[in-house]
């Protein structure tokens, strides 16, 4: 890992993407019809989606929904239930059982808000992890044909900058309550020297829809999130936050190459967790299957189509814990060089 101005480290789960870490070693996985334990399941399962319909976890699982339905022999129900950024959801799942049928779909804010101490549910050593299904970078985006930020047709990163700058500080960006994008934006806004608003949503057509209606000046998001807006021409991609351009936006300046950002950026994660009391064999087939759904032609179509193979977005049950235990250390070092509340002992 490099250091970041200010002392500053990027988290453990980017930091580990860019050296290549997404292709961490893999324990090898049995085949999930070797590991059926008993008629487990025999009744349909549920993920409980800690984020609202349409954006990238609820994409990132039903994406999944379907091949591992055909691979469990039982329907995999989804409910969203978004709100506390991210953290409405925990209570809910917490009053499940232990069996297996209630499956937690988080992102990476279930590490870094732990480490703030605003959840008590620890990632590594109160859940048992399946996978992360999703790792991806983060961009910036302005509404379609918004010509404030726009040079002959095309999304003008310099524009953005000098508006940034002349409304001092009053620049308006549509975020949510997550803290991978929160604290990118601070590094974003502290490189290129401006301060912006950032307004916060739960439900992302709000978030899109906020900008696409011309009420807040940007959007910062995940690539394949907003592909299909990018591609009907209502979101246009104005910065990439990574060390050369997306192929998925290659006219669009990167921070990285382009700009001389010389920093590691944040990653959005999203992964699968059951109780910690599930049994083992359940644990052990239900990262079988998500494997196989991973794999199936179907899903990685989808992981193609949103640009998700950008680094390697696959990590098992183990190499999970690895990756969410070098998120907490990092995440604790940046919060508390910002003056970020750490949870006590961390």
């Amino acid at each position: 890992m490099r250091i970041l101005s200010k002392g500053l480290r990027t988290s453990g789960v980017a930091a580990l993407a860019l050296a290549g870490a997404f292709a961490l070693p893999q324990a090898a996985v049995a085949g999930s019809k070797e590991l059926k334990p008993g008629d487990y399941p025999n009744r349909p399962i549920t993920i409980l989606v800690c984020y609202g319909k349409g954006g990238g976890s609820d994409q990132a699982v039903a994406a999944l929904q379907g091949p591992a339905s055909k691979i469990l022999g039982v329907k995999i129900n989804k409910i969203n239930k978004p709100g506390g950024g991210g953290l409405n959801c925990l209570p809910e799942f917490a009053q499940t059982p232990a069996d297996g049928y209630t499956i937690l779909q988080h992102a990476d804010g279930l590490v870094s808000r732990y480490v703030q101490g605003d959840h008590d549910l620890n990632p590594i050593t109160d859940l048992q992890s399946l996978l992360i299904m999703n790792v991806a970078p983060t961009g910036l985006y302005i509404r379609g044909g918004d010509e404030r930020f726009m040079t002959d047709g095309k999304a003008d990163w310099s524009k953005v900058v000098a508006y940034a700058k002349a409304k001092g500080g009053q620049m308006t960006v549509s975020n949510l309550h997550a803290d991978m994008e929160m604290v990118t934006l601070a590094k974003v806004s502290e490189f290129f020297g401006f301060k912006a608003k950032q307004v916060m949503f739960d439900k992302p057509a709000q978030r899109y829809g906020a900008v696409i209606g011309g009420k807040l000046d940007l959007l910062i998001e995940q690539p394949g999130d907003v592909a299909k807006h990018v591609q009907a021409g209502k979101l246009m991609p104005v910065l990439s936050i990574w060390p050369e351009r997306f192929k998925i936006a290659p006219d669009t300046m990167s921070t990285g190459a382009d700009l001389g950002m010389k920093w590691e950026p944040l990653l959005r994660m999203r992964g699968l967790w059951v109780h910690k009391d599930t049994s083992k064999k359940i644990v052990q087939y239900l990262e079988a299957v998500f494997k196989e759904a991973y794999d199936s032609a179907d899903h990685q179509a989808f992981i193609k189509r949103k640009s998700l193979d950008i680094v390697n977005s696959y990590l098992n049950a183990e190499d999970m814990k690895k990756a969410l235990a070098a998120g907490m250390k990092d995440y604790a070092t940046v919060f508390k060089a910002s003056g970020t509340k750490v949870r006590k002992g961390m």
